[in-house]
Order: C-alpha cells, then structure tokens, then sequence
C-alpha cells in the first residue's frame, strides 16, 4: 500500500542520514578511492533497500547496513585490479583534515592501509573506526568473539608492519628535499607516534 511504502522510505531515509558519515568512511578506507567509495556505498543503499524486510532488529540497523556495504566493497575488489593510489585529496571530504600535518598522517595511514589484506582492514576499521565490539564484530562476520580477538591482533601487527616499512622510504625522501633546498634538517619521528589513531583522529566518525 502507498502509505507503508511511504512509511518505510522516510525509515529508511532516516537510517541512511544516521549511518551515511561511517558507512563512506569504512569504504574510503577500504578503497582509498572517493568515488570507488561513493560507488561502493550508492549500491550498498540500493541493495539494503531491496533487501529491507530481511531486518529482524532495528536496533542493529548499522551492522546490517554495514554487512552489505562489506559485501559491495569485496566485490569492487574482485571486479578490479588492486592498484590503488592514496591521495589526499581523496580524503579532503573530512573537513577536520584541512591542517596539513593530519593530512601528511592521514595519507601515511592510508597507504600502509593497503598493504595490509582487506580482511586485516576491515577488521581493524570495524573496531577501530566504528567502535564495535569483539561480540558484534563476530556476529557481522559470523565467527566466535575469540577468533575476532586473535584476528585483530594479527591485523594491527600487519599494519604496524606496513608503517614500520614506509618510515625509511619516507625519511629518504625528506633527506633529499631538505639537502635540494637547504632548509634545515626535519626531526624524523616514528611514523606509528605521527599517525592519529582511528578511533580518536579526526576521520573517527561518532554514532
């Protein structure tokens, strides 16, 4: 009937307004692509859509929203070769990044987000972005809250890896720039102490 039609548009609508911040941000992050990511959630609304009956609980709207956008985002990896390129202005659409200096970390991040397998990023940003817990994170990937445990430490050791890795890259090349302008030397730093942490940076969304 038109009016439950209605009824479950302005819902739906009203679901989408809430989780829209989090949902583009866990695609951002998985893709590194702005409009890879916008791609990858558009379909996700249009499937959630379809699909909307199959919602048992309305109290867990996210993580269902989530477990589809999941799905769009592995099929965007099946669908094309994983060569992907950060830049920061894939991330300009975070209006607390506008400080240079989150904006270098941030592109830090991301990169070494890529190098880890997107099993390893997607756990991490389930936890780490979206604050879920070890118990919702095994029912979105339908696995004990122990193997979530050990999977998620298995990720941040990745990614701690993968930053530990672009340090010296990195360092090479602020050497050069600084001896080709010569400007004083830049005080090198960690890249795990200059990346912002997920949850509490400037790209955390809040629920």
């Amino acid at each position: 009937m038109p009016h439950l039609l209605k009824r479950d548009r302005q819902q739906f609508d009203d679901w989408i307004q809430e989780h829209h911040a989090a949902l583009y941000r866990h695609a951002l992050w998985m893709t590194s692509r702005s409009d890879v990511a916008e791609d990858c959630v558009q379909e996700a609304y249009f499937q959630a859509w379809k699909s909307r009956k199959s919602l048992k609980d309305e109290a867990k709207v996210f993580s269902w929203l989530l477990t589809i956008l999941r799905r769009m985002v592995y099929r965007e990896y099946e669908q094309r070769a994983n060569n992907v390129t950060c830049t920061v202005d894939d991330f300009s659409s975070f209006p607390e990044t506008a400080v240079d200096d989150d904006q270098s970390k941030m592109l830090d991040l991301a990169k070494a987000m890529q190098k880890i397998s997107t099993g390893h990023r997607d756990i991490i940003l389930m936890h780490g972005l979206h604050g879920l817990s070890y118990q919702e994170i095994s029912e979105v990937l339908e696995i004990p809250a122990g193997t979530v445990m050990s999977r998620l430490s298995r990720a941040r050791a990745a990614l701690d890896t993968a930053l530990n890795q672009a340090e010296p890259e990195k360092q090479a090349s602020q050497t050069y720039q600084t001896s080709t302008s010569q400007t004083s030397p830049i005080s090198q730093t960690s890249s795990n102490a200059q990346v912002i942490n997920l949850k509490t940076g400037p790209y955390n969304n809040e629920r």
